[in-house]
């Protein structure tokens, strides 16, 4: 046991720049959330999730172990959090037609139901400060299609491409359907080449290499370049450029060139007081996730009561954002320690 627990030391601290990574990724959708962001610092963000999973992917486990752990980890979570923010609006609203569109929208899980580029009129699911938990969803119906094929693809480098191929014919087959399917079903291949990319990365032992300027510098070129000419993307409502299904590789390219830019730089600040506390928020992403929109909302209705945030100058525009920021993320935080805190205790009681 002191082993196992010594390895798992070991190992956390050798991948702690992947913590940092999930922070800076996890701050880029809060900050966007908050006030919008150029799309060059937002097309890779929840790729960048998908590729850091893959990274750090470890065989050896059954599918049904490996489907377990991702049900525990992200669907318990979920529902749990989808409960509690359902009855914080249902208490506030009172209103039975907007507390079963809110219930559809959890079952659904899903953002809106109609494809943003075809339907102007469309019909939005995610309305109880829910519409980033699209992604817990999102990840485990990847994980049910990864965990299916990832050990047959690091056996056989055939399998692979007839893989890669397959999913990539499926996720382009289906960016031009008129409904986004329930639990991002539709997203469930091009994720899985994500998790894909980030395995073999991981076998490669890829970001433990010494620095490689020239290649940086052409990642960073790939990436800008990419988001240049194909602006618009947009993974939770199945939008990956201007292109249509064409789109989908240079999303890919995207997602993956990004991934390695915001990874480098988590290696770059691991040693810093910001890396840290990068690295910590890295370390609670489901909370954050599934609060901050609600933190956001709650400290910008209470700020609105004081002051005029529309009429604000620019400074103080970017203050308000910032602390509206900090304190969400604090808040989230804090509660995620009290959940934390309870569960010990609920433990000790079940075993004591």
């Amino acid at each position: 046991m002191l082993r196992a627990g010594k390895a798992w030391l070991l190992d956390m601290n050798r991948y702690k720049y992947l913590d940092i990574a999930r922070g800076i990724g996890l701050m880029l959708v809060i900050i966007s959330h908050s006030c919008g962001l150029s799309h060059y610092l937002i097309n890779f963000y929840i790729p960048l999730f998908f590729v850091v999973s893959g990274y750090i992917y470890k065989e050896g486990r059954s599918y049904k172990e490996n489907i377990s752990r991702k049900a525990k980890r992200l669907l318990v979570p979920y529902f749990g959090y989808s409960a509690l923010l359902f009855a914080f609006y249902a208490v506030i609203r009172r209103n039975p037609s907007e507390i079963l569109e809110s219930a559809f929208g959890v079952v659904y899980s899903r953002y809106c139901l109609y494809d943003t580029t075809q339907f102007a009129d469309n019909r939005y699911l995610f309305t109880i400060a829910n519409g980033a938990m699209w992604y817990l969803t999102a990840f485990f119906v990847a994980s049910l299609v990864y965990h299916l094929v990832i050990d047959r693809c690091l056996a056989s480098r055939k399998f692979l491409a007839g893989c890669v191929v397959v999913l990539l014919a499926v996720t382009m087959a289906l960016a031009e359907l008129p409904i986004l399917l329930p639990w991002s079903l539709d997203l469930a291949c091009v994720g899985t080449l994500f998790l894909i990319a980030g395995t073999f990365l991981g076998r490669a032992k890829f970001f433990e290499r010494d620095w490689n300027i020239p290649l940086v510098l052409l990642v960073f070129a790939v990436y800008v370049g990419l988001s240049y000419i194909n602006p618009g993307i947009n993974m939770s409502v199945r939008e990956y450029g201007v292109y249509g299904a064409l789109s989908v590789p240079f999303f890919i390219l995207i997602g993956i060139s990004g991934s390695f830019l915001c990874i480098w730089l988590a290696k770059l600040i691991q040693n810093l007081f910001v890396g840290k506390v990068l690295g910590y928020i890295g370390q609670n992403t489901i909370v954050l996730l599934a609060l901050h929109i609600l933190g956001l909302e709650m400290i910008g209705i209470v700020i609105g009561k004081f002051i005029d945030v529309g009429s604000l100058p620019a400074a103080a525009y970017a203050l308000y954002h910032a602390v509206r920021i900090g304190l969400a993320v604090a808040g989230g935080l804090a509660f995620g320690k009290l959940v934390e805190g309870v569960g010990r205790a609920y433990e000790r009681r079940k075993n004591g």
